[in-house]
C-alpha cells in the first residue's frame, strides 16, 4: 500500500514544473486532512511527504513539523509527536534578527503541548517548564486562554501559581504580598498591558512588598507610571524609596520627568542635575538642555549639549546656535553634519534653517534633491511649487526575465497558506537585484495580505524605492483600503490622514501593542478608546474594523475641535489635546514643530505630516 501511494505522490509531482510545488501540495493536502479531523488519512500522507520530499527546503524550515506533531498527539501516538514537537522550531527570515515576541511562529501552542506530552510521558520536570514559558509579562489574546490553562495545571500542584492566576485573570489582590518579585515585575506589566495597572499598583503598595529594595522593580514601576501620565505617583514612589535608605541616584532622572511633565521645568532641571552616572547621566543632560532651549536660555542649551556626542545633542546645539544668532557657528555645525549624513532627515532640517537664514534657493534644491521621504521635502515643494521628477523602473521586462521563479510563486499564493510563499521568498535570487527582489516580495505578501510584512519589505529599500514613480507608492501604500473608506465616508475625514496615522503608527500591523499601551492599526489607548465604546476591551481593539472605526471617530472630533486643523488634529491625536493646549503655533496657526518640545511627538507628528501630503499628491481620486 505504501509503495502505490508513493508511486502516486511521484506521478502527481512531475506534472507540475518544480518538485518543490509538489512538496508544497502535498503538505497542503495532509495539512487539511489534519485540520478536518481525518487523523488516520493525514498521517500516511504526512509520511509519505517527509519520506519523498525530505531533502526540500520546506521540509528542512520545520514548518510542517508542528501539524505532523498535533497529528500524531490526536491519534495517541506520543513519542512520535514529542520527536516531532520537539524540532518544530520554524522562525521565518524576517523574525530572526528582530526583538520579536513570537520568536518561534508556533511557539504558544507548542509549549502547551510539549507540557502535555511530556505529562502523559511521565517528564514532569520538562512539563513544569513548559508550563512555565506561557506565563508571560504582555497581553496576547493568542495566549491567553493557553496561560490559563497551563496556571491551572501549575496550581494543581503548587498553590503559589494560584496566586498568580487570581490577580491576572481574576482582580482578586488578596495574596499579592506573597509573590515573588519577578512576579510582581511580571504582573504589572500584564496588567499595564490590559489597561488594569493601576488598581493592581494602589494593591501593591499597601502591600509588604512596597518598600522593595529590589531596583530593577522600582525601575520598571517608574517607566510605567510614566507611561500612564502618573506623576504624582510617581514621585509618591520615589520619595518612598528615599524614605526607606534606597537613594540610588537614577530615581532623580524619573522624578525629573515627572516634573518637567507637570510642567515644573526649573525644578525638572534641579532633579536632573542629581544623576551621577550612566545610563540615566546622558538622558539627564540631554533634558536639560532641552528644557533650557524650551526656556529660550540658548547659551545654557549650548553649555550642556555640548557635554553629549550624539545625534540628538548636535541638533540641540546647532538650533540653539541658530535661536542665538550664532550664524557662524551654526553654519559650521550645519554644514558638517550635511555633508557627513546627506540623505538624513536632519540633513534636510539644516537645509530648510539654513535657507530661512539665507533664503538661497539652492538649499531647496538639495532638499528635493536628497530628502524625498522628509518633512522638509514637503517643506521645500510648499515654497518652490516643484517636484522631483522620477523615471520608472522595468518591471515588466524584469517580470519576463524571471518567468519562472514568478510561476512557483504564484502557484504557492493559491495554496491558501501565507507561509509557504514565505518559506520560498526566504531563498529568492534574483542576481543581486535588490530592488527587484523587494517588489516581488512585498507584491506577494500583499497579494495574500500580510500588509505588515509587505510594509516592512518595502521600507527595507526605501531608498531604491524612492527613485522610481511606479515603485514609490508601495512605500505609502493603501492596505486595508475598504474600511478605510468605508469610515472616512461615514466621519467625513480624509482618506489621506486615516492612511497617514496608519502608516507612522503601527506600519499597518493591525496586532500590533506597543509600549503595552497602544493597540493596533491606529495606535489607540484605551483610555480614547472608552470615550467611544465604553465596553472596549483590548482584544476587542487589535479588530481592524473596531480600530479604524474608533480611530477615525475621534479624529472628527479633533478636527471639529481644532476648525480642520491640520497639524493640530496629528498632535492631538498623537500627544492629547490638553498637552498640546501650551505648545507654540506659527502664524499660520499650526502646530510650529520646531518648537514641540518632546522629541518623540516632534518625529512622530513630523511623519504624519509628510505622509499625509505624500498621499494626498499620489492619490488624486
Amino acid at each position: 500500500m505504501k509503495k502505490i501511494i508513493l508511486l502516486y505522490i511521484f506521478i502527481f509531482t512531475t506534472l507540475f514544473p518544480s518538485d518543490n510545488i509538489g512538496g508544497y501540495r502535498a503538505f497542503i493536502q495532509a495539512k487539511n486532512h489534519y485540520l478536518n479531523g481525518n487523523f488516520d488519512q493525514a498521517k500516511i500522507e504526512f509520511e509519505n511527504f517527509v519520506e519523498v520530499y525530505k531533502d526540500s527546503k520546506l521540509v528542512n524550515s520545520h514548518y510542517p513539523d508542528y501539524y505532523i506533531a498535533m497529528n500524531y498527539y490526536e491519534i495517541g501516538e506520543m513519542k512520535n509527536a514529542l520527536k516531532y514537537l520537539e524540532s518544530s522550531i520554524y522562525t521565518p527570515k524576517y523574525l530572526k534578527f528582530l526583538e520579536f515576541k513570537k520568536s518561534n511562529y508556533f511557539e504558544f501552542k507548542r509549549g502547551f503541548y510539549l507540557g502535555e506530552i511530556y505529562s502523559r510521558l511521565g517528564y514532569f520536570t520538562n512539563a513544569h517548564y513548559q508550563y512555565l514559558t506561557l506565563i508571560k509579562d504582555y497581553y496576547d489574546p493568542d495566549l491567553e486562554p493557553l496561560e490559563k490553562k497551563a496556571l491551572n495545571i501549575l496550581a494543581s500542584k503548587d498553590p503559589y501559581y494560584n496566586y498568580i492566576l487570581e490577580i491576572k485573570y481574576k482582580n482578586n489582590y488578596k495574596n499579592i504580598d506573597k509573590l515573588k518579585n519577578d512576579d510582581l515585575k511580571m504582573i504589572g506589566h500584564y496588567l499595564y498591558s490590559k489597561g488594569l495597572f493601576l488598581e493592581f499598583y494602589k494593591s501593591y503598595k499597601n502591600s509588604i512588598n512596597s518598600s522593595s529594595n529590589n531596583k530593577e522593580i522600582v525601575v520598571g514601576t517608574l517607566n510605567i507610571l510614566e507611561e500612564a501620565n502618573q506623576y504624582d505617583l510617581m514621585i509618591e514612589l520615589i520619595k518612598n524609596q528615599f524614605s526607606s535608605g534606597n537613594t540610588d541616584s537614577d530615581y532623580y532622572y524619573f522624578w525629573g520627568n515627572a516634573l518637567k511633565k507637570s510642567n515644573k521645568p526649573l525644578e525638572a532641571i534641579e532633579k536632573y542635575k542629581l544623576v551621577d552616572k550612566s545610563p540615566y547621566l546622558e538622558r539627564s543632560i540631554y533634558s536639560i538642555g532641552r528644557i533650557y532651549f524650551i526656556l529660550e536660555n540658548y547659551e545654557e542649551a549650548i553649555l550642556w549639549s555640548k557635554k553629549l556626542n550624539n545625534d540628538k545633542a548636535h541638533e540641540l546645539l546647532t538650533r540653539s546656535y541658530f535661536n542665538s544668532s550664532q550664524m557662524d557657528l551654526f553654519k559650521e555645525s550645519a554644514i558638517k553634519y550635511i555633508q557627513s549624513y546627506p540623505n538624513s532627515n536632519l540633513a534636510g532640517y539644516y537645509r530648510n534653517m539654513l535657507y530661512n537664514e539665507s533664503k538661497n534657493p539652492n538649499y531647496l534644491n538639495w532638499i528635493i534633491k536628497h530628502n524625498l521621504n522628509s518633512y522638509y521635502y514637503q517643506v521645500a515643494f510648499n515654497i518652490t511649487k516643484t517636484t522631483r521628477v522620477l523615471e520608472e523602473y522595468p518591471l515588466d521586462y524584469k517580470k519576463r526575465f524571471y518567468t519562472d521563479s514568478l510561476s512557483i510563486l504564484d502557484q504557492l499564493a493559491e495554496l491558501g497558506d501565507p507561509q509557504l510563499l514565505i518559506i520560498e521568498s526566504d531563498t529568492l535570487n534574483f542576481s543581486k537585484d535588490k530592488v527587484f527582489e523587494t517588489f516581488i516580495k512585498t507584491s506577494y505578501l500583499e497579494k495574500i495580505k500580510l500588509y505588515d510584512l509587505a510594509m516592512k519589505s518595502s521600507l527595507s529599500a526605501e531608498e531604491e524605492f524612492s527613485k522610481y514613480s511606479n515603485l514609490y507608492p508601495y512605500l505609502y501604500p493603501r492596505y486595508y483600503g475598504d474600511l478605510v473608506k468605508k469610515y472616512s465616508k461615514k466621519y467625513d475625514v480624509e482618506e489621506s490622514l486615516i492612511f497617514s496615522l496608519i502608516k507612522e503608527g503601527s506600519k499597518f500591523d493591525s496586532n500590533l501593542i506597543f509600549k503595552s499601551t497602544y493597540f493596533g492599526l491606529m495606535q489607540l489607548d484605551l483610555k480614547t478608546a472608552k470615550l467611544y465604546d465604553p465596553d472596549i476591551t483590548t482584544k476587542k481593539l487589535l479588530d481592524p474594523e473596531v480600530n479604524i472605526s474608533i480611530g477615525v471617530r475621534h479624529l472628527e472630533y479633533l478636527l471639529s475641535n481644532s476648525d480642520d486643523n491640520i497639524s493640530l488634529t496629528i498632535a492631538g491625536f498623537h500627544d492629547g489635546e490638553k498637552l498640546i493646549s501650551n505648545w507654540k503655533l506659527d502664524k499660520n496657526g499650526d502646530i510650529d514643530v520646531e518648537q514641540i518640545p518632546y522629541s518623540d511627538s516632534q518625529r512622530f507628528i513630523k511623519r504624519v505630516i509628510t505622509n499625509y501630503y505624500k498621499y494626498k499628491s499620489l492619490y488624486k481620486d
